[in-house]
């Protein structure tokens, strides 16, 4: 009995905490059923396990809003790169909201003489070497895909070239993440060398979205 009264009380958190976000973002709250089974794209034995609506932010402002509302309502949240991961990372057991961070694609900051970038989320991999190609600089962690850097410091990519320059733990030198309160925290500074406070930047690259969504990442070139 105590189970079907929490599962009730689940679902009713999950359609009133849908309707309030469609309060704040209209129709950027999509359900379509093709667009949520994309977002819960899997080659594991796994079936599709879609979520309830799919939402794309376009800074952490908007993420912390979104967060925050469904922290209030008990939502689940899955943060959504390229799906290009084959484990099931996208999936929606309990259904919740997906944010896709297709469109935080911006590279904010290339500071040459000090070899290190500041992205979006939503940058690819490949898209960040196209436009260090001028600079005699590149992104060294290859996991195969042309994953979103956000998805491979959120899985703890690592890849071919791992050996000679490490993995995502290894490059990357700070981060701004949201989270599941809706609280916004910074890890780091762009420092190399500092041994202040703890180490919530390693600890937030491979947590694959349960300790928070990233929004911003300070990457090591080489």
């Amino acid at each position: 009995m105590s189970d079907t009264i929490e599962k009730s009380q689940s679902k009713a958190g999950l359609a009133t905490g849908l309707a309030v976000l469609k309060q704040h973002f209209g129709e950027r709250i999509e359900t379509g059923q093709a667009l949520r089974n994309q977002h819960a794209h899997t080659t594991t034995w796994l079936t599709n396990q879609p979520p309830d609506a799919v939402f794309c932010p376009r800074d952490t402002a908007e993420v912390q809003k979104v967060v925050g509302i469904c922290a209030q309502y008990r939502v689940p949240v899955i943060p959504f790169g390229t799906g290009s991961s084959l484990e099931g990372h996208v999936n929606a057991p309990h259904g919740g909201i997906s944010i896709d961070f297709k469109d935080m694609n911006a590279i904010l900051a290339v500071n040459p003489d000090d070899m290190d970038a500041t992205v979006q989320p939503g940058v690819t991999r490949k898209a960040l070497n196209t436009h260090l190609r001028d600079t005699g600089l590149f992104f060294s962690v290859d996991p195969g895909a042309d994953a979103s850097l956000g998805g491979m410091a959120a899985t703890g990519a690592s890849g071919t070239n791992a050996v000679r320059y490490g993995t995502m733990k290894d490059n990357i030198l700070a981060l701004k993440a949201v989270l599941p309160s809706g609280e916004v925290i910074t890890t780091a500074a762009r420092a190399r060398k500092t041994s202040a406070g703890y180490d919530l930047t390693r600890l937030m690259v491979g947590s694959e979205g349960t300790l928070g969504l990233i929004t911003e990442l300070t990457l090591r070139l080489r």
